[in-house]
């Protein structure tokens, strides 16, 4: 059966993808680019989250080590409304291992009325690795439920099952016009039947949507081909 796919918005981070879009019913992983962006990749993941859950129906269930807020501090409900996410679609669950992060996944992947589940994996937490992830993937399959993982830097090289895989870095925002509008840089590090690549992107919380900022955007087209680094060559 064909999954639906949920297009991200910017047409050439479209292109980069096998299906033109996001594949429904799989797991996509984001990671920090460096520890100090593990804020931005959460903000990231929320956006996705959001993009998703604006095309389909159900809600959304979003689970975290409780040991990581310390670290990163809580969900803020009122910045994912600045995002333009609903937080009354959202369900949060604080776990108290790693562990019980992956069973709550899989137990919401299987689990119809959910558009889609998001699972954090501290940089110091253990528990997510390619066995892990395959038994993700075939739950997220099964009906159609999407799973976003936000995984730790230090396993970048290990193999897993997921659809894709993104490093995000916070970038300054716009001063001339809104300096509150998320930016980062997106690395695509795997894509099945995709093509690895870097695009500095923003959100647009109006439209749910990534676009190219301004001064990107407006410049001619260039598609060219990218050769894959030894660190993308090691994300398989």
């Amino acid at each position: 059966m064909r999954r639906p796919i949920v297009p991200m918005g910017a047409a050439t981070l479209d292109a980069a993808l096998p299906a033109h879009g996001l594949q429904t019913g799989a797991v996509h992983e984001v990671q920090p680019d460096t520890a100090g962006d593990f804020a931005a990749a959460v903000g990231f993941g929320a956006c996705l989250l959001a993009r998703l859950t604006q095309q389909r129906p159900g809600i959304a269930l979003w689970v975290t080590p409780g040991h990581g807020e310390a670290e990163h501090g809580a969900l803020y409900p009122l910045g994912l409304a600045a995002l333009g996410f609903d937080p009354a679609r959202l369900v949060l669950l604080r776990a108290s291992k790693p562990v019980d992060v992956l069973w709550a996944l899989e137990e919401g992947l299987g689990h119809a009325r959910l558009a889609a589940v998001f699972g954090i994996f501290p940089e110091t937490a253990r528990g997510y690795d390619f066995a892990a992830s395959r038994r993700l993937s075939m739950r997220a399959a099964r009906l159609g439920v999407t799973a976003f993982i936000l995984r730790g830097r230090r396993d970048e090289g290990e193999s897993t099952a997921a659809e894709t895989r993104w490093s995000v870095a916070a970038l300054p925002g716009d001063p001339v016009a809104d300096a509150a509008t998320p930016r980062w840089r997106l690395d695509l590090l795997k894509a099945r039947k995709g093509l690895p690549g870097r695009w500095d992107v923003e959100w647009d919380h109006e439209t749910l949507s990534f676009r190219l900022p301004a001064p990107v955007a407006d410049r001619a087209p260039v598609w060219k081909a990218i050769t894959p680094s030894s660190r993308w060559a090691q994300a398989s």
